[in-house]
């Protein structure tokens, strides 16, 4: 026995190194999962940060090794490498929650690998090539390549035990602490054991022992520590598991933890088992507007099992399945939430999806709300394919629906849009619902709802809203119109870069409806762009319209569209519309913010592109965006000032005239100017109005136009008083040429107008008037000074 430890202890060594290796690897994706989420980010950070630091570690260690082959500092490197993972697991508890607050879904990951794998996996990995050298000195007869064979056989043996050891039974059996704890150990006594039989010095063994018995009951302590409080926390198969008591809308609650994601909660005093927590939840109530007889439910995602409770409560008939891979949610809402044994739900410990593939089984409702944590939903679930299945498995009628979390916001890529998009795909039927607020571009659960039939509801009409929970469950529902959902990804099994989606996500979390978002505008401006040319009778034309219309439908309390008819100099009649939206109609004070979207159709000023189409960022689009980001800011801040969103129609005049400006005018503006009285009766005129146009330029000056002063001085003179103290780069206190624009024939009707231009921007009536010529900060500087005169028109 002792020649045999003799001749094999290297192999047995990398052996052990190697399946500690893979142990720290698999269970390090547990470590990082409650701060960052088990995502593609997560995984692929420790895999390529464990793979650097052994590539690493292998060339070093071959360096090290043919300089000082020696078992002695073969087996200290693996007593400093338990060490290290002891000290560092330390280490990641305290940091940990610290470092996730300021880093990211996507660098987050990353940066925590580094700090605390990098190190121990750097020193395992050297390892293999000493052991080569150690071995081939010992036994010489064997050669070289006789000796790597047989370590590396050894060592990838010992990674494959250890990656399953973690994966089947150290996980599901033990605490990370305790695996962490016990691969420290191993590796300590690896290295401890041979060293003192080679003589390591006493002083030296007493101390590194010291510092193991600091260690580990630090860790332990710690661990309690960070757990004070809990009912419950454990680690699950693929989560951290948590529960605790604490108190939400005034009620003492219960609250249920995967990772760091809100997967359930049960108030206290709960009677009803329908009486839920999070809003979200209970929109489930909704099938019985389609579906209301339900006989079978299948919840994918068990949670604290709220659904499944209020299903059984209020449905007798109903057989309720529920698919939950994490084995251990079910035996825990029996003890903790409330849940009976009852022989009409049955829970599968199974993936959700592979559930409905294999089944046969028809469901009149699917509820879906599976989290890898965070906002993170796992890819399969977000597809194309996942829902096609879903709707193969259900009833003539039958309800799909899932909980998604995400911003309305149009920044790209989002998450939402994609999903929505790809829903629509699949059930043409559907409705979308925003569970905080329809036009909030914050973070909020979103719930799909598909039809698998062609029954269509009007959320508007009586009856509607008294079957479901809420009273304004009409006001929760997204006006797709007002959005161009051709842009987003479609979601395939070949396709779901959901990770991706989710840390845009997160990098909007903060981002609050109250304040001036000039990326938000810019995405206003890239939807236009999207549409294409929007002169008059264009497909564009009448799809910024159309976006307009939906848009001021949702953030204003009244629309008005003033239609009339145009022959053009081609000959050819077009419908124009002006586009009003009215915030507080009925107030006396009243002030006007005007801007046009219509754009160029020929850029008569581009010497290589006469006969182009003028893109309008700046010259139509910039305008729209400010006006439509300042009507979302101004509901939000319920002002007392009446205020008109005009968006005119043909600021660019006739669009067939051909570089003629002799009789050009612009059409809307003055067609508004020459009907005041079917908008406004004679006492409620607005007292002024701020025109914007061409606002985005990233090199933007704003002086004080011409006729904005000859026709308006006192409006012009108190706005720039104002915006000159917020901005005095971008609003020059100077007066500058005359403009003819939308604020002339507003003059000449009687309301005093200032137009705010940057007249000298070089791409006007170009082709290379783009979105990448247009500023966030220009936009947010205009919105915000815009925004602060009309408060200041409250006083």
């Amino acid at each position: 026995m002792t020649n045999f430890l003799r001749d094999n202890l290297y192999l047995i060594a990398v052996f052990i190194t190697g399946a500690c290796v893979l142990v720290v690897e698999v269970v390090a994706v547990r470590v990082l999962s409650p701060y960052y989420g088990n995502t593609i980010y997560t995984v692929s950070s420790i895999i390529s940060v464990i793979l650097a630091a052994l590539s690493i570690g292998y060339y070093v260690g071959g360096k090290f090794a043919d300089k000082h082959p020696s078992p002695y500092w073969f087996f200290r490197i693996i007593l400093v490498s338990g060490v290290a993972i002891l000290a560092l697991h330390l280490l990641g508890m305290l940091l940990l929650p610290l470092l996730s607050i300021g880093l990211s879904l996507a660098s987050g990951p990353l940066v925590s690998s580094l700090l605390l794998f990098f190190l121990p996996a750097l020193l395992l990995g050297t390892l293999s090539p000493y052991a080569i050298k150690l071995q081939s000195l010992r036994l010489p007869d064997q050669g070289i390549g006789g000796v790597s064979g047989k370590i590396f056989f050894w060592s990838t043996l010992g990674s494959i035990i250890g990656s399953l050891l973690a994966g089947f039974v150290l996980i599901p059996k033990f605490g990370i602490d305790h695996i962490f704890i016990g691969t420290g150990l191993v590796l300590f006594c690896l290295g401890l054991i041979p060293l003192i039989s080679l003589g390591y010095a006493r002083e030296k063994v007493a101390a590194v022992l010291l510092s193991v018995f600091i260690i580990i009951p630090a860790i332990i302590f710690g661990s309690q520590l960070f757990s004070d409080g809990f009912i419950y926390q454990k680690d699950g198969i693929y989560e951290k598991i948590t529960i605790y008591d604490g108190e939400y809308e005034g009620r003492q609650t219960r609250f249920f933890l995967q990772d760091r994601s809100a997967s359930g909660a049960m108030f206290l005093d709960e009677a009803d088992p329908t009486d839920l927590v999070f809003n979200y939840t209970k929109y489930y109530d909704l099938y019985k507007l389609f579906k209301p007889e339900l006989k079978n439910a299948l919840i994918i995602g068990g949670g604290a099992y709220s659904i499944p409770k209020a299903l059984l409560y209020e449905a007798p008939a109903v057989n309720v399945d529920v698919a939950e891979i994490e084995p251990a949610l079910f035996e825990l809402a029996k003890e903790y939430f409330g849940l009976d044994d009852n022989p009409r739900l049955t829970t599968y410990s199974e993936d959700g999806r592979r559930l409905l593939f294999d089944s046969n089984k028809k469901y009149d409702l699917i509820f879906s709300d599976v989290y890898y944590s965070l906002y993170s939903i796992p890819a399969h679930f977000t597809t194309q394919e996942f829902f096609t299945i879903a709707k193969d498995r259900m009833s003539e009628n039958g309800v799909f629906m899932a909980n998604l979390i995400g911003s309305l916001s149009r920044q790209q890529p989002s998450l939402i849009f994609s999903e929505i998009r790809t829903f629509q795909t699949v059930f043409p039927n559907s409705y979308f619902f925003a569970t905080t607020d329809s036009v909030s571009i914050g973070v909020q659960n979103i719930i799909m709802v598909g039809v698998n039939g062609d029954k269509n509801l009007d959320w508007k009409q009586e009856g509607v809203e008294t079957v479901y929970n809420y009273s304004d469950l009409s006001d929760k529902i997204i006006n797709l119109d007002r959005f161009d959902l051709s842009k987003y990804t479609i979601m395939t099994d070949n396709y779901a870069p959901v990770e991706y989606l989710t840390t845009a996500v997160l990098k909007r979390a903060g981002d609050e409806d109250g304040l001036v978002d000039g990326e938000e505008v810019l995405a206003l401006i890239k939807e236009q762009l999207d549409y294409g040319p929007r002169y008059i009778g264009s497909s564009g034309h009448d799809e910024v319209e159309k976006m307009i219309l939906a848009e001021l439908g949702e953030h204003t309390d009244k629309i008005l569209a003033q239609t009339w008819d145009y022959v053009g100099s081609d000959q050819k009649e077009y419908e124009l519309k002006n586009i009003i939206g009215q915030l507080n109609p009925d107030s006396k004070k009243r002030i006007i913010l005007g801007s046009h979207y219509d754009s160029k159709r020929l850029a008569d000023k581009d010497l290589f592109h006469p006969e182009a189409p003028v893109p309008g960022a700046n010259d139509s689009a910039s305008g729209v965006g400010v006006l439509l980001e300042l009507a979302r800011l101004l509901n939000n801040a319920s002002t007392t000032v009446g205020i008109d969103f005009v968006l005119f129609d043909g600021e660019e005049g006739d669009p067939w005239q051909d570089g003629d400006y002799q009789d050009w005018k612009p059409l809307g503006s003055t067609y508004f100017a020459d009907n005041l009285e079917a908008v406004y009766a004679e006492e409620s005129l607005p007292k002024m109005s701020i025109v914007l146009d061409m606002v985005c330029d990233s090199d933007l000056n704003i002086h004080r136009e011409g006729l904005s002063m000859k026709y308006a001085p006192k409006e012009t003179n108190k706005f720039w008083q104002l915006a000159n103290n917020l901005s005095p780069g971008v609003f020059v206190d100077k007066m500058e040429l005359d403009v003819y624009d939308d604020h002339v024939p507003l003059n000449l009707a009687g309301i005093p107008s200032v137009l705010l231009i940057d007249y000298h921007f070089p791409y006007h009536h170009t082709t290379k008037d783009t979105l990448d010529k247009c500023s966030a900060g220009s936009l947010e500087t205009v919105t915000e000074a815009v925004l602060t005169f009309v408060r200041s028109l409250e006083e």
